[in-house]
């Protein structure tokens, strides 16, 4: 028999207790009346402002075909299009269309789709994926030099002047929103003109057969069902899979803290024999298990859910190889929100007090995720930085089949900093005896950055400070768009390596010869070196880029930076912004602060951290390999003749050479190679033996020196 004045009165008294607290009103009443208004005010402004811009934007259209002047005027008195005749066209395609070889395009069914603000559903069809026009629009529209393609078949102004039934295809990408507001609006001109068409007809004479239409419009859908799926599912899937994998993180993280806390047995873990660092580790492992299983079991459901959605809509699916990569790059993701969620929840002195803490970290963390779902919300150059964010746009890039290798690398690299930032300061809280305990002085005391002065960083230091530094790189350089060349490498080079190295290295008292080796080389040291500058562009070029060559449109984009943009520079003023500048701020930094704080760890191990450091930070998986080479080479030998000049001579010396090779084609020919083609096998193996003979005078030339401790 339950006692109801007794539950009344406790439940008096938990519902007054719960109202007193603040933090729990402001969470359960506050949070969502505010968030949800401003969520959906953003994502209302987001969008109106993406139509503005797309409707003040014209549209890029290829004609292909002869087009009478009267349908040109008909498309130009808008300015709504930018047309560009047999844009894009290989000339192959463009011969046998001219010629009439190419077969024409098949009637197909006619599919009807619902019609929006109460107009009739309008007709659509699917492009035959075989024709070879279809194909042929399909390449060019992916490469978003263009929007559509609008294409008069042969004979299109003759059969139109003789009153018969002229032929038009507008062929686009339902899957970008700019092809089809192109289609929309080549529609609107081109029924505006049949309109006109069929008035003069019946003004000059009598209704033939095919008077009536004058023009045949047809819209062909050039985009996969591959492609169609994937819109569907990276408008929403990455969102969902992201914020559903953090809420299995959430309450891990609060229950292997806080929890721990509320019942008295985080304080015996502390009394253990081991240290803080081993104790996050097991944790943060365990909290991250339980966050990847939450992810998988999320992930295969939603596959299992949408297959049989899908199959049941027209028999669509999806490559099992989507969802398998689409779990591989969440990875980074569920890295850096576990480490978060374990720093910020072992604040909290209770299971509640850690739901305050973390569920506003939680809304903060997603609340830039709704903007991904969103369709012209795609991974560049930009998204790929920001945190979180690029993960779901990787996600919908693998979905459309568009992730691009260099973003995709840019993404994965990003996303592993910050996973490391995350890990790093949820070790550093957990050193903080008094969080432990639960203190409630310790944020002040986590954020007290007072240095602690010695010759050489730790590792732990020398990988937080390149993690700062190379996201410093990132954002701040975008300050510097819009402006020359010759200033954007300057103010890098000088504002964001070379300064922050100059500041940290000041703060924490680093000897200027043991963390940055400023002594004096040996004469041998320095004519190896000079050797090996004059050289290891040949090993690199000759045997690296020849193994994995770049892109031609990457070097045609390195290509055109390293010329300035067309300026005429002097040469002298090339090789102070290419050669000497990077040479002595880059070694500096990768050379100095990083490769000190792995030099504990030995020769190799130091020398492969800090030569893939320095290859990361170029940001071009492109540049990758041979970046990574060159470093080994520069390190070995700032290793071996202690002396940071030994690695500022190579650097500068390759790097100046290279630029004159460029700048001066007519000395690239007398090599053998031109511009920034392959390097010939015989002048690889000159290179390659100047260089060895480089390394031995730098050895040769260090003997007796006391090695770096190892």
């Amino acid at each position: 028999m339950i006692r109801w004045h007794l539950v009344t009165t406790l439940f008096r008294k938990e519902i007054t207790e719960t109202l007193r607290d603040r933090r729990t009103l402001l969470m359960a009443v506050g949070l969502p009346v505010l968030l949800y208004p401003l969520i959906a005010m953003a994502l209302t402004k987001l969008q109106e402002s993406r139509a503005e811009g797309q409707e003040a934007t014209p549209s890029r259209v290829a004609l292909w075909g002869e087009f009478p002047e009267d349908l040109r005027r008909e498309l130009g008195k808008t300015n709504r299009f930018a047309l560009l005749q047999w844009g894009s066209i290989t000339p192959e395609q463009k011969g046998r269309l001219q010629s009439g070889e190419t077969p024409p395009l098949p009637p197909l069914p006619v599919k009807r789709e619902k019609g929006a603000g109460g107009k009739p559903p309008a007709p659509r069809r699917e492009a035959a994926p075989e024709h070879p026009l279809v194909l042929e629009a399909r390449r060019v529209l992916s490469e978003r030099s263009l929007d559509a393609v609008l294409l008069a078949w042969p004979g299109f102004q003759p059969t139109l002047g003789t009153g018969g039934l002229a032929q038009v295809y507008i062929l686009y990408d339902s899957v970008r929103d700019s092809s089809r507001q192109a289609m929309d609006r080549l529609e609107e001109s081109l029924e505006r003109f049949r309109k006109l068409q069929v008035e003069r007809r019946e003004t000059d004479r009598g209704l033939p057969a095919g008077f009536a239409r004058a023009v045949a419009i047809e819209d062909r859908n050039v985009a996969p069902q591959e492609r169609q799926v994937g819109r569907f599912l990276g408008a929403f899937l990455p969102f969902l899979l992201i914020v559903l994998s953090a809420s299995g993180g959430l309450y891990a993280t609060i229950d292997l803290t806080a929890g721990e806390k509320e019942r008295n047995t985080l304080q015996t873990l502390l009394c253990a024999p081991m240290t803080s660092l081993e104790i996050i580790s097991g944790k943060f492992l365990a909290a991250w298990v339980i966050v990847l299983l939450t992810t998988l079991a999320n992930l295969l459901s939603m596959a299992a859910t949408f297959a049989r959605i899908l199959s049941s809509a027209g028999g669509f699916e999806t490559p099992a190889s989507s969802y398998l990569l689409a779990f591989v790059v969440l990875l980074p993701a569920t890295f850096t929100l576990t480490a978060l969620f374990l720093a910020v929840a072992v604040f909290a002195r209770d299971f509640k007090d850690g739901q305050n803490l973390l569920t506003p970290m939680f809304m903060i963390l997603t609340l830039p995720l709704g903007a991904t779902t969103l369709p012209d919300i795609e991974l560049n150059a930009w998204t790929a930085f920001v945190p979180l964010v690029n993960i779901a746009l990787l996600i919908k890039g693998v979905f459309l089949a568009e992730a691009k290798a260099d973003l995709v690398f840019l993404t994965l690299l990003s996303s592993a900093v910050y996973a490391g930032l995350a890990l790093l300061l949820a070790a550093r809280v957990f050193q903080q005896e008094q969080v432990l305990l639960g203190g409630r002085d310790s944020w002040r005391s986590l954020l007290h950055m007072a240095p602690t002065r010695r010759p050489v960083p730790t590792a732990s230091f020398s990988l937080t400070a390149f993690a700062l530094v190379f996201v410093l790189v990132f954002y701040a350089s975008h300050l510097l768009q819009g402006r020359s060349t010759v200033v954007m490498i300057l103010g890098t080079q000088l504002g964001f390596f070379l300064l922050p190295n100059i500041l940290i290295g000041w703060r924490w008292g680093f000897s200027w010869t043991e963390t940055y080796q400023f002594r004096k080389p040996s004469a041998q040291a320095i004519l190896g070196a000079v050797l090996i500058g004059l050289s290891a562009w040949g090993v690199t070029a000759g045997i690296v880029t020849r193994v994995f060559p770049p892109p031609e449109t990457f070097t045609k984009a390195l290509e055109k930076v390293l010329l300035f943009e067309g300026q005429n520079l002097p040469l002298w003023v090339v090789w102070l912004v290419l050669g000497v500048t990077p040479a002595v701020c880059e070694e500096l930094f990768f050379r100095g602060l990083v490769m000190a704080g792995f030099r504990r760890l030995g020769m190799w191990p130091a020398l492969v951290l800090s030569s893939l450091l320095f290859a990361v930070a170029h940001s071009s998986i492109y540049r990758l390999l041979p970046t990574f080479a060159l470093g080994m080479i520069i390190g070995y030998c700032t290793w071996n003749s202690r002396s940071m000049i030994t690695g500022m001579v190579i650097h500068s010396i390759n790097n100046s050479l290279l630029v004159t090779f460029l700048h001066m084609p007519e000395l690239a020919k007398r090599f053998g190679f031109d511009e920034m083609a392959t390097v010939p096998w015989s002048l690889t193996l000159v290179t390659l033996a100047s260089t060895v003979l480089g390394v031995w005078l730098v050895r040769r030339g260090s003997r007796g020196l006391v090695s770096p401790p190892g």
